[in-house]
């Protein structure tokens, strides 16, 4: 290698030459250090270290021709030297061998070197070595200095401290340390004989520790527990905890460890304890989670100002909504539809106050639904604060229960309640309106109910009859005869009955109507009856007067026309005989005439009368049946009345067989009264309708007008006596009102029925349906 002098700085060739190849060199460094430290070995990666940083460094310095007064990367190769036990030896060696390195590999490539390069070279690897050897030293002197230090912390703690020699596997074990791990003062402490103390079932643990601290790891440093095996049977197995620190020899390899030991026996028991007792606290716990989740109550746990759900039990969620979120919100934001009904402000004075809320029948509105449908539902519930270690209230414990279905049953019925007094109320209106003693008697015969006929009749307000015996109020008497009949509806029996003469307790004896309805109980069984109760004493003492007064008026009638027929009869026949004369002039003809029509009318109405007694009192119209065609018959009938009345319309209709068994004179009374009312009650210039057709077993008789309909209120009683269709006096002056009674005695008789329609629109028509043959029982009316 040529060294020559070349100016001019930054450009150096050394520094070029070093740059190209760092990594070679390196390479070639490193196995040679490896061969140096041989038998121990260690990786390339921790042996390059800042070696390929202090090359850079080194070609800086080159270009720059200047070295600087401290060199960061030495010192901390230095201190990475001591902790791998490096001594100053070795560590001075591997900057010479990298010197060397260096200019071999100039010559080798035979670069010419400045007496500038050389120079910086031999001033960068004099500071480097410089700065790495005192480095080294300084961290030397604070180790010594740091075992010093541990002594005295030892020393002053319920410790023991030891040394071993991992060479020769012995040591020093001060008092203290001797007497934690059972060793006698005497006895040497080795590293066998201090595993020998250790529990069998802890050694492996307590090995695996110091092989790891020995093989570097975790700095070299172990930390392990383990049980000691007591020196004497008697004394108690005991728990030590074991730190130690694993340093390095003069050629960098484990050498001794230092440590301590300490009785964490009473801590081991604390720990025990602990356990025990956070076991039972979990235990607790559990329960207490048990109860929260298993309550039927429902509760919740609030914290903070704003009254934040930490906490809520199934109850709880299924009474505000199943799906709504409401762990990790504050209640405004998860049940926002509470704060217009005022319990924020009441969790807020709880917190406040630290006062607890009750509430009782509380009404609450939940949106459980999530769609602003809000239901109603009804609470008892606490706002319990909770205090923290200091008493400050911190949270709210929401407790209480959901009592919607007893509310609204409890009002459901008491709004049953009030209509089963209302109820009452009017059924007592109505009853006392009842001109009818109206009672309830019990299963035992006693009065359940009574209304205001029953106090007047049997002189004893409403509440001196309730719960009274039957037989006490209405007397023996009464009871007598009553009695049975008491019994019957007592069993069950529904039953009504009229009794004459009955007893009465204030004197003398009526005749009452009496109706016995079975009252029941829920399951249906017979529990009492409810009584209806007439008197009728007065009125059957004026029915009897009213039908003895009819019964006369009826028989006069009947004598009085039986007695008109024979004058009237004479009457007649010699009206008949002046009318045959010819010598009577103009003026008498017309007085004999109308003397012949008024007996006819008077015969006719004598013998309406007679035919109304016999429908009344002589048990109906007689009738005489044979062979009769209504055909043939209704039209001999129009042909009489078409003579009477020229000056009218009649259209007759027939259809069908009109043959049947009849009386035809009492059905030719029928057509001729039914035809000539369709003639006197409709206009003239309209026509009357007879229409005759047979169906099947039965022949109908119709007759139709056009005139005024007759009014809803008389068709009740048309065929009733002495009633007619208007108000209107018959122009002939002949009807009484008894043609249609008559019409329908005579069609009741032949078994047939009548009816009559009228309408403005439709006019009136009457309509008779008969038999062809006559039925059972038929024959009179």
């Amino acid at each position: 290698m040529a060294v020559r002098w070349k100016s001019g700085l930054g450009v150096s060739e050394l520094a070029a030459l070093i740059e190209a190849e760092l990594e070679p060199l390196v390479r070639r460094w490193t196995v040679q250090i490896q061969e140096h430290l041989s038998p121990e070995k260690r990786s390339a990666s921790v042996l390059r270290d800042h070696i390929p940083d202090v090359l850079r460094e080194l070609t800086s310095c080159l270009r720059q021709g200047a070295v600087p007064a401290t060199n960061p990367n030495a010192r901390e190769h230095g201190r990475q030297r001591h902790r791998m036990g490096f001594n100053l030896e070795v560590l001075v060696h591997e900057y010479d061998l990298l010197r060397g390195l260096i200019l071999d590999l100039a010559e080798a490539r035979r670069l010419p070197v400045t007496l500038r390069e050389v120079r910086v070279l031999s001033d960068f690897f004099s500071s480097v070595i410089t700065e790495a050897v005192l480095e080294h030293q300084q961290r030397g002197a604070a180790l010594v200095e740091s075992e010093a230090r541990l002594r005295g912390v030892v020393e002053g703690l319920a410790a023991g401290s030891f040394r071993l020699d991992l060479g020769t596997g012995e040591g020093e074990a001060d008092p203290r340390c001797r007497a934690i791990i059972g060793l006698p003062g005497d006895a040497p402490f080795t590293f066998e004989q201090a595993t020998r103390t250790c529990h069998p079932e802890d050694l492996p643990r307590f090995l695996q520790a110091f092989e790891d601290a020995r093989a570097g790891r975790s700095g070299g440093q172990f930390q392990v527990e383990h049980r000691v095996l007591p020196s004497l049977p008697s004394r108690d197995i005991r728990w030590v905890e074991v730190r130690g620190q694993v340093l390095p020899g003069l050629d960098g390899g484990p050498a001794r460890v230092t440590g301590t030991v300490t009785d964490i026996t009473v801590r081991k028991q604390a720990d025990v304890e602990r356990e025990k007792l956070l076991a039972e606290v979990e235990a607790a716990r559990n329960r207490l989670l048990s109860l929260f989740e298993n309550a039927p109550a429902f509760l919740a746990l609030l914290m903070g100002p704003d009254h934040v759900y930490e906490a809520i039990n199934p109850p709880y969620q299924l009474h505000v909504g199943s799906e709504r979120k409401l762990l990790g919100l504050p209640v405004a934001q998860a049940l926002p539809e509470l704060v217009p009904q005022g319990f924020l402000k009441l969790l807020d004075d709880v917190y406040q106050t630290g006062t607890p809320y009750i509430g009782r029948e509380t009404h609450v509105r939940f949106a459980r639904k999530g769609h602003g449908e809000l239901e109603d539902a009804y609470v008892d519930f606490v706002y319990q604060p909770l205090r923290d270690a200091q008493g400050k209230v911190d949270g709210i414990v929401v407790f209480g229960f959901d009592i919607t279905e007893p509310v609204q049953a409890r009002r459901r019925a008491e709004a049953l309640a009030e209509k089963v007094r209302a109820g009452e109320a009017q059924l007592r209106q109505v009853t006392d309106a009842i001109p009818v003693l109206v009672s309830l008697v019990t299963a035992d015969e006693r009065y359940g109910f009574a209304n205001k006929a029953y106090e007047d009749w049997f002189g004893h307000t409403r509440e001196e009859l309730l719960g009274q015996p039957v037989r006490e109020i209405i007397g023996e008497a009464a009871y007598a005869v009553l009695g049975p009949y008491v019994r019957r509806g007592l069993a069950g029996e529904a039953l009504s009955f009229e009794q004459h003469g009955v007893p009465y307790r204030f004197g003398g004896t009526r005749d009452v109507r009496v109706t016995f309805n079975p009252y029941r109980n829920a399951e249906g069984q017979a529990d009492g009856y409810v009584a209806l109760l007439q008197d009728i004493t007065v009125q059957r003492r004026l029915e009897g007067a009213v039908k003895q007064q009819a019964e006369f008026e009826q028989h006069l009638i009947g004598i009085v026309s039986h007695d008109l027929r024979n004058p009237l009869s004479a009457i007649q026949l010699g009206v008949s005989a002046m009318a045959r004369r010819e010598d009577l002039d103009e003026r008498s003809r017309k007085s004999v005439t109308r003397i012949q029509n008024a007996a006819e009318r008077a015969t006719r109405m004598v013998k309406d009368l007679l035919d109304f007694t016999q429908a009344r009192l002589g048990g109906g119209i007689r009738i005489e049946r044979r062979p009769t065609d209504l055909h043939e018959l209704a039209r001999g009938v129009l042909d009489e009345v078409e003579a009477a009345y020229p000056h009218r319309e009649l259209q007759v209709r027939r259809s069908g067989d009109g043959r049947g068994t009849w009386d035809p004179d009492r059905l030719s009374q029928v057509v001729q009264n039914l035809v000539t009312n369709a003639l006197k009650y409709s206009p003239e210039d309209t026509p009357v309708q007879v229409e005759t057709r047979g169906e099947g077993g039965a022949v109908v008789l119709a007759v139709h007008n056009q005139g005024a309909p007759i009014p809803a209120e008389r068709l009740r009683a048309l065929f009733q006596p002495l009633q007619r269709g208007t108000e209107d006096v018959d122009k002939a002056g002949r009807s009484v009102g008894l043609g249609l009674y008559i019409v329908r005695s005579i069609v009741g008789a032949h078994g047939g029925d009548i009816s009559v329609e009228s309408t403005a629109d439709a006019g009136t028509t009457f309509t008779v349906r008969l038999s062809r043959s006559a039925e059972p029982g038929t024959g009179s009316a």
